[in-house]
């Protein structure tokens, strides 16, 4: 084994434990939040329940800029440019085929000004909001000819009992755009108490 190869192991290394750490970041970040308003909830309710609802609109803000066109490139610094590239090749690998598809996955597809958001039950099947009310559907009929892109999203429960939690609210008709969309349900399903 050359040097060479050994420093490529070695780097290999350091960015595996680099994205085990973000992993265990995000777990302990979401956990806690939860936490921090389920105790809100409990001592203070109406503390409680308005944190849980800016929570519910800062995630969704966040889903409508990222669905936001970027502006042009300033032609005066190329490193934009560059930025904005890498960018796009990051969020073209996290594209997945509808054969890939795992069980309890977040999945999304962009739609003209929004995004959607499901969880996978299978390989072939969803379960999500549709026109209002929490449903299950194949995942052609959840895509609708989009590219599906898998969200990295903390799950705290194991897989069967995320698709359970999911199967709960199944005929729900709950939604609300900002403050209980697809998007709040499958990370209700994952992560929520």
């Amino acid at each position: 084994m050359g040097l060479f190869d050994e420093i490529k192991g070695v780097l290999e290394g350091i960015s595996a434990a680099n994205a085990e750490l973000r992993e265990g970041v995000k777990e302990v970040y979401v956990e806690t939040k939860q936490e921090i308003i389920s105790d809100w909830k409990k001592e203070a309710p109406l503390l409680g329940n308005t944190a849980e609802k800016v929570d519910r609109a800062i995630t969704t803000l966040a889903n409508v800029v990222e669905q936001l066109p970027e502006p042009l490139p300033d032609p005066l610094n190329p490193d934009i440019k560059l930025k904005k590239t890498l960018k796009k090749l990051k969020k073209s690998k996290s594209a997945i085929s509808k054969d890939k598809v795992k069980r309890a996955q977040h999945l999304k597809v962009d739609r003209l000004g929004y995004s959607h958001h499901a969880l996978s039950i299978n390989n072939s099947e969803v379960i999500h909001y549709q026109q209002g009310e929490i449903v299950i559907s194949s995942i052609q009929s959840f895509a609708k000819g989009a590219t599906i892109y898998v969200i990295d999203t903390p799950r705290l429960y194991k897989k069967d009992e995320v698709i359970a939690r999911a199967y709960s609210k199944l005929g729900e008709r709950q939604y609300h755009p900002i403050f209980n969309n697809c998007e709040h349900f499958i990370k209700w399903a994952m992560h929520g108490e």
